[in-house]
């Protein structure tokens, strides 16, 4: 008011005048931006990207990775992402009893979705009822088996549905969409739209209730753990002929890990895609696994094959891997002529054997040839347990150690002991430990159980621990161990990853006694074998294996390597092999074996 001269008052309010101009006489514009500017204090109230997590929760991962980085300008793009649309009915929303009942399945489906890492994009409720829109593939959370978590998360919200006594129903596909913004600058809303988002709510409305219909291209991108059954194909508004539709059906639990009753021996990552392995046909699923092994191991200069050949005394046959090989479980002991575990390997004097790598890096083939060449050649039998890459495979985990040491014991002793795995457990499990056996029984029926998985998994253990310290009085043993988990962005605490550490620490202290007390009372071997892709550094089992230098770390092959896998791979001589050819490979792939097969198939 002392720096202006004021206009007429304003009409009804004559306390306020208008602005008529700046009184020059006392203040001049230059002297009055200069103490505005000075007396700015609103970049101190601006939001800074320090803070940006208070508001995380409310912003896309998508979006909030950008914002992070300062990319937000690459964030629109076409991209291959999997599609959920569901529809939850039976609800009044306006009733306090349905409101609460609404945001406790949306907190379900918010938890089981995540937990296969996908995003949950929109919910609305209209006169239809509940709609989800949930999306797998959208960074930061990409993956190779989008499709396949995509269909599993289905499944596990069909439970969730059917708890709370409301009806879903499900569309799932796959392809190629927009992702990105779309909005005015004054207010924006990330989404996902194209014709594969389209199809999906098509799909989901001619869903039966708790139904799941699938498109044709996530049939063929998803895993061997879905078995998809083709149901007829079906008119939907927008394509002119008639799409084809399938129902997805998740794969039973294999009846047998380990040693079979037929003598062959099944592995875990037969039935799940361990590494994103993708198992080929054959009547145990073997084949192309087997193609893998003979392949990569064959790598004579492999570090990976030189160290584990150099534990187990014998080097790398691939006539070992050729076709089922029956393993012999009631013969003489070890012919003298047959190559011996060293003295003071694992496979000799019991101990821990780590084998740790990234996904792709040969684990998995070489825990295959370790298995084949011990029983083959070494006698020792193998019992399973294995996690990952789904979450909550505790269960599991608990249902493999069980099967492939009742799998051993009915290898040495055949027709001793019933074909019914809870049967068989009464029979030989200790009679202190029976009581154990109750809990056992609704894992063995239901593997997928996900009520009481910690107490399943702890007696499990002790019933396992019980029955391996009666079989290494005459039998040596490898205790194979796996864990596998979906992603890089998993915290270190990850629930699944402390249970399986857990679940080794235990087995730990076995095996720990055995290499102390177990050759001198006259046992045989213990060797407890773990694969996963990067090792607890605190665990006791990591901490023998590098003290007793049997922690092998698996990484890219050499450029040496790479050409002989490749020749190896594509059948012919290594001089035939361009030199670009395989330094191109080498440096897209950076030496990973599994990014060698999968480059060399695109090419």
């Amino acid at each position: 008011k002392d720096c202006v001269i004021e206009g007429r008052p304003l009409q009804g309010r004559p306390e306020y005048h208008l602005l008529l101009r700046m009184d020059e006489s006392k203040y001049t514009f230059p002297t009055i931006k200069h103490a505005a500017m000075e007396n700015d204090n609103r970049s101190e109230k601006r939001f800074r990207l320090s803070e940006l997590n208070i508001i995380r929760k409310y912003i896309p991962s998508a979006v909030f990775k950008q914002i992070e980085c300062g990319t937000l300008v690459y964030v629109n793009e076409m991209r291959n992402i999997s599609v959920i649309f569901i529809n939850g009915a039976g609800l009044d929303v306006m009733s306090t009893k349905g409101a609460a009942t609404a945001q406790e399945l949306m907190v379900e489906v918010q938890k089981k979705c995540y937990q296969h890492e996908g995003t949950l994009n929109k919910f609305m409720i209209d006169d239809k009822g509940m709609l989800f829109l949930l999306v797998f593939g959208l960074p930061p959370l990409v993956h190779t088996d989008d499709p396949t978590r995509a269909v599993l998360s289905c499944f596990d919200m069909v439970k969730v549905f059917k708890r709370l006594e409301l009806v879903g129903r499900f569309g799932v596909t796959t392809g190629r969409s927009y992702c990105g913004v779309c909005g005015s600058n004054r207010r924006m809303e990330y989404t996902v739209l194209g014709d594969c988002v389209n199809l999906a709510a098509r799909l989901m409305a001619n869903a039966n209730e708790h139904s799941i219909l699938c498109d044709e291209d996530t049939k063929n991108r998803c895993s061997n753990e879905v078995i998809f059954n083709a149901l007829a194909p079906i008119k939907v508004k927008g394509k002119e002929g008639r799409v084809s539709v399938f129902q997805p059906i998740k794969k039973e639990a294999a009846d047998s890990i380990g040693l079979g009753k037929d003598r062959l021996m099944r592995f875990p990552w037969y039935d799940h895609p361990f590494a994103s392995a993708q198992v080929g046909t054959g009547s145990h699923g073997f084949n192309s696994m087997q193609r893998n092994v003979q392949q990569l191991c064959s790598v004579k200069t492999w570090f990976g094959i030189c160290r584990v050949s150099e534990m187990l005394g014998g080097s790398f046959a691939k006539s070992m891997h050729v076709n089922e090989q029956v393993i012999q479980t009631t013969g003489k002991p070890p012919n003298k002529a047959h190559p011996q575990a060293p003295p003071g390997s694992p496979f000799e004097v019991g101990g821990v054997v780590v084998l740790e790598g990234q996904t792709g890096t040969g684990k998995i083939e070489l825990a295959e040839h370790i298995v084949i060449y011990a029983a083959q050649r070494l006698q020792i039998l193998t019992v399973f347990g294995t996690m990952g890459p789904r979450p909550g495979d505790s269960v599991r985990m608990a249902v493999e150690l069980l099967r492939s040491t009742l799998g051993v014991y009915r290898g040495l002793n055949p027709g001793s002991l019933p074909d019914d795995d809870y049967q068989a457990l009464h029979k030989v499990t200790p009679q202190e430990l029976t009581s154990r056996l109750q809990i056992l029984s609704v894992a063995l029926k239901d593997p997928g159980v996900k009520e009481r998985q910690q107490a399943i998994l702890d007696n499990a253990l002790e019933v396992v621990i019980a029955l391996l310290s009666t079989l290494i009085k005459t039998q040596p043993i490898i205790l194979l161990l796996q864990f596998e988990y979906g992603t890089s962005l998993f915290p270190k605490s990850a629930p699944d990853q402390v249970i399986f550490w857990n679940a080794v620490s235990k087995l730990t202290c076995m095996v720990q006694t055995e290499m102390q007390n177990g050759k001198a009372a006259g046992r045989k071997p213990l060797v407890m074998m773990i694969i996963c892709r990067d090792a607890e550094e605190d665990s006791p089992a990591v901490k023998i294996s590098k003290s007793k230098n049997s922690f092998i770390h698996l990484s890219g092959l050499t450029e040496e390597n790479i050409l002989e896998y490749m020749s190896a791979y594509l059948s012919v001589p290594d001089n035939l092999i361009p030199q670009a050819l395989r330094q191109f490979v080498g440096a897209v792939t950076l030496g990973n074996p599994r990014h060698i097969r999968e480059t060399i198939d695109q090419l």
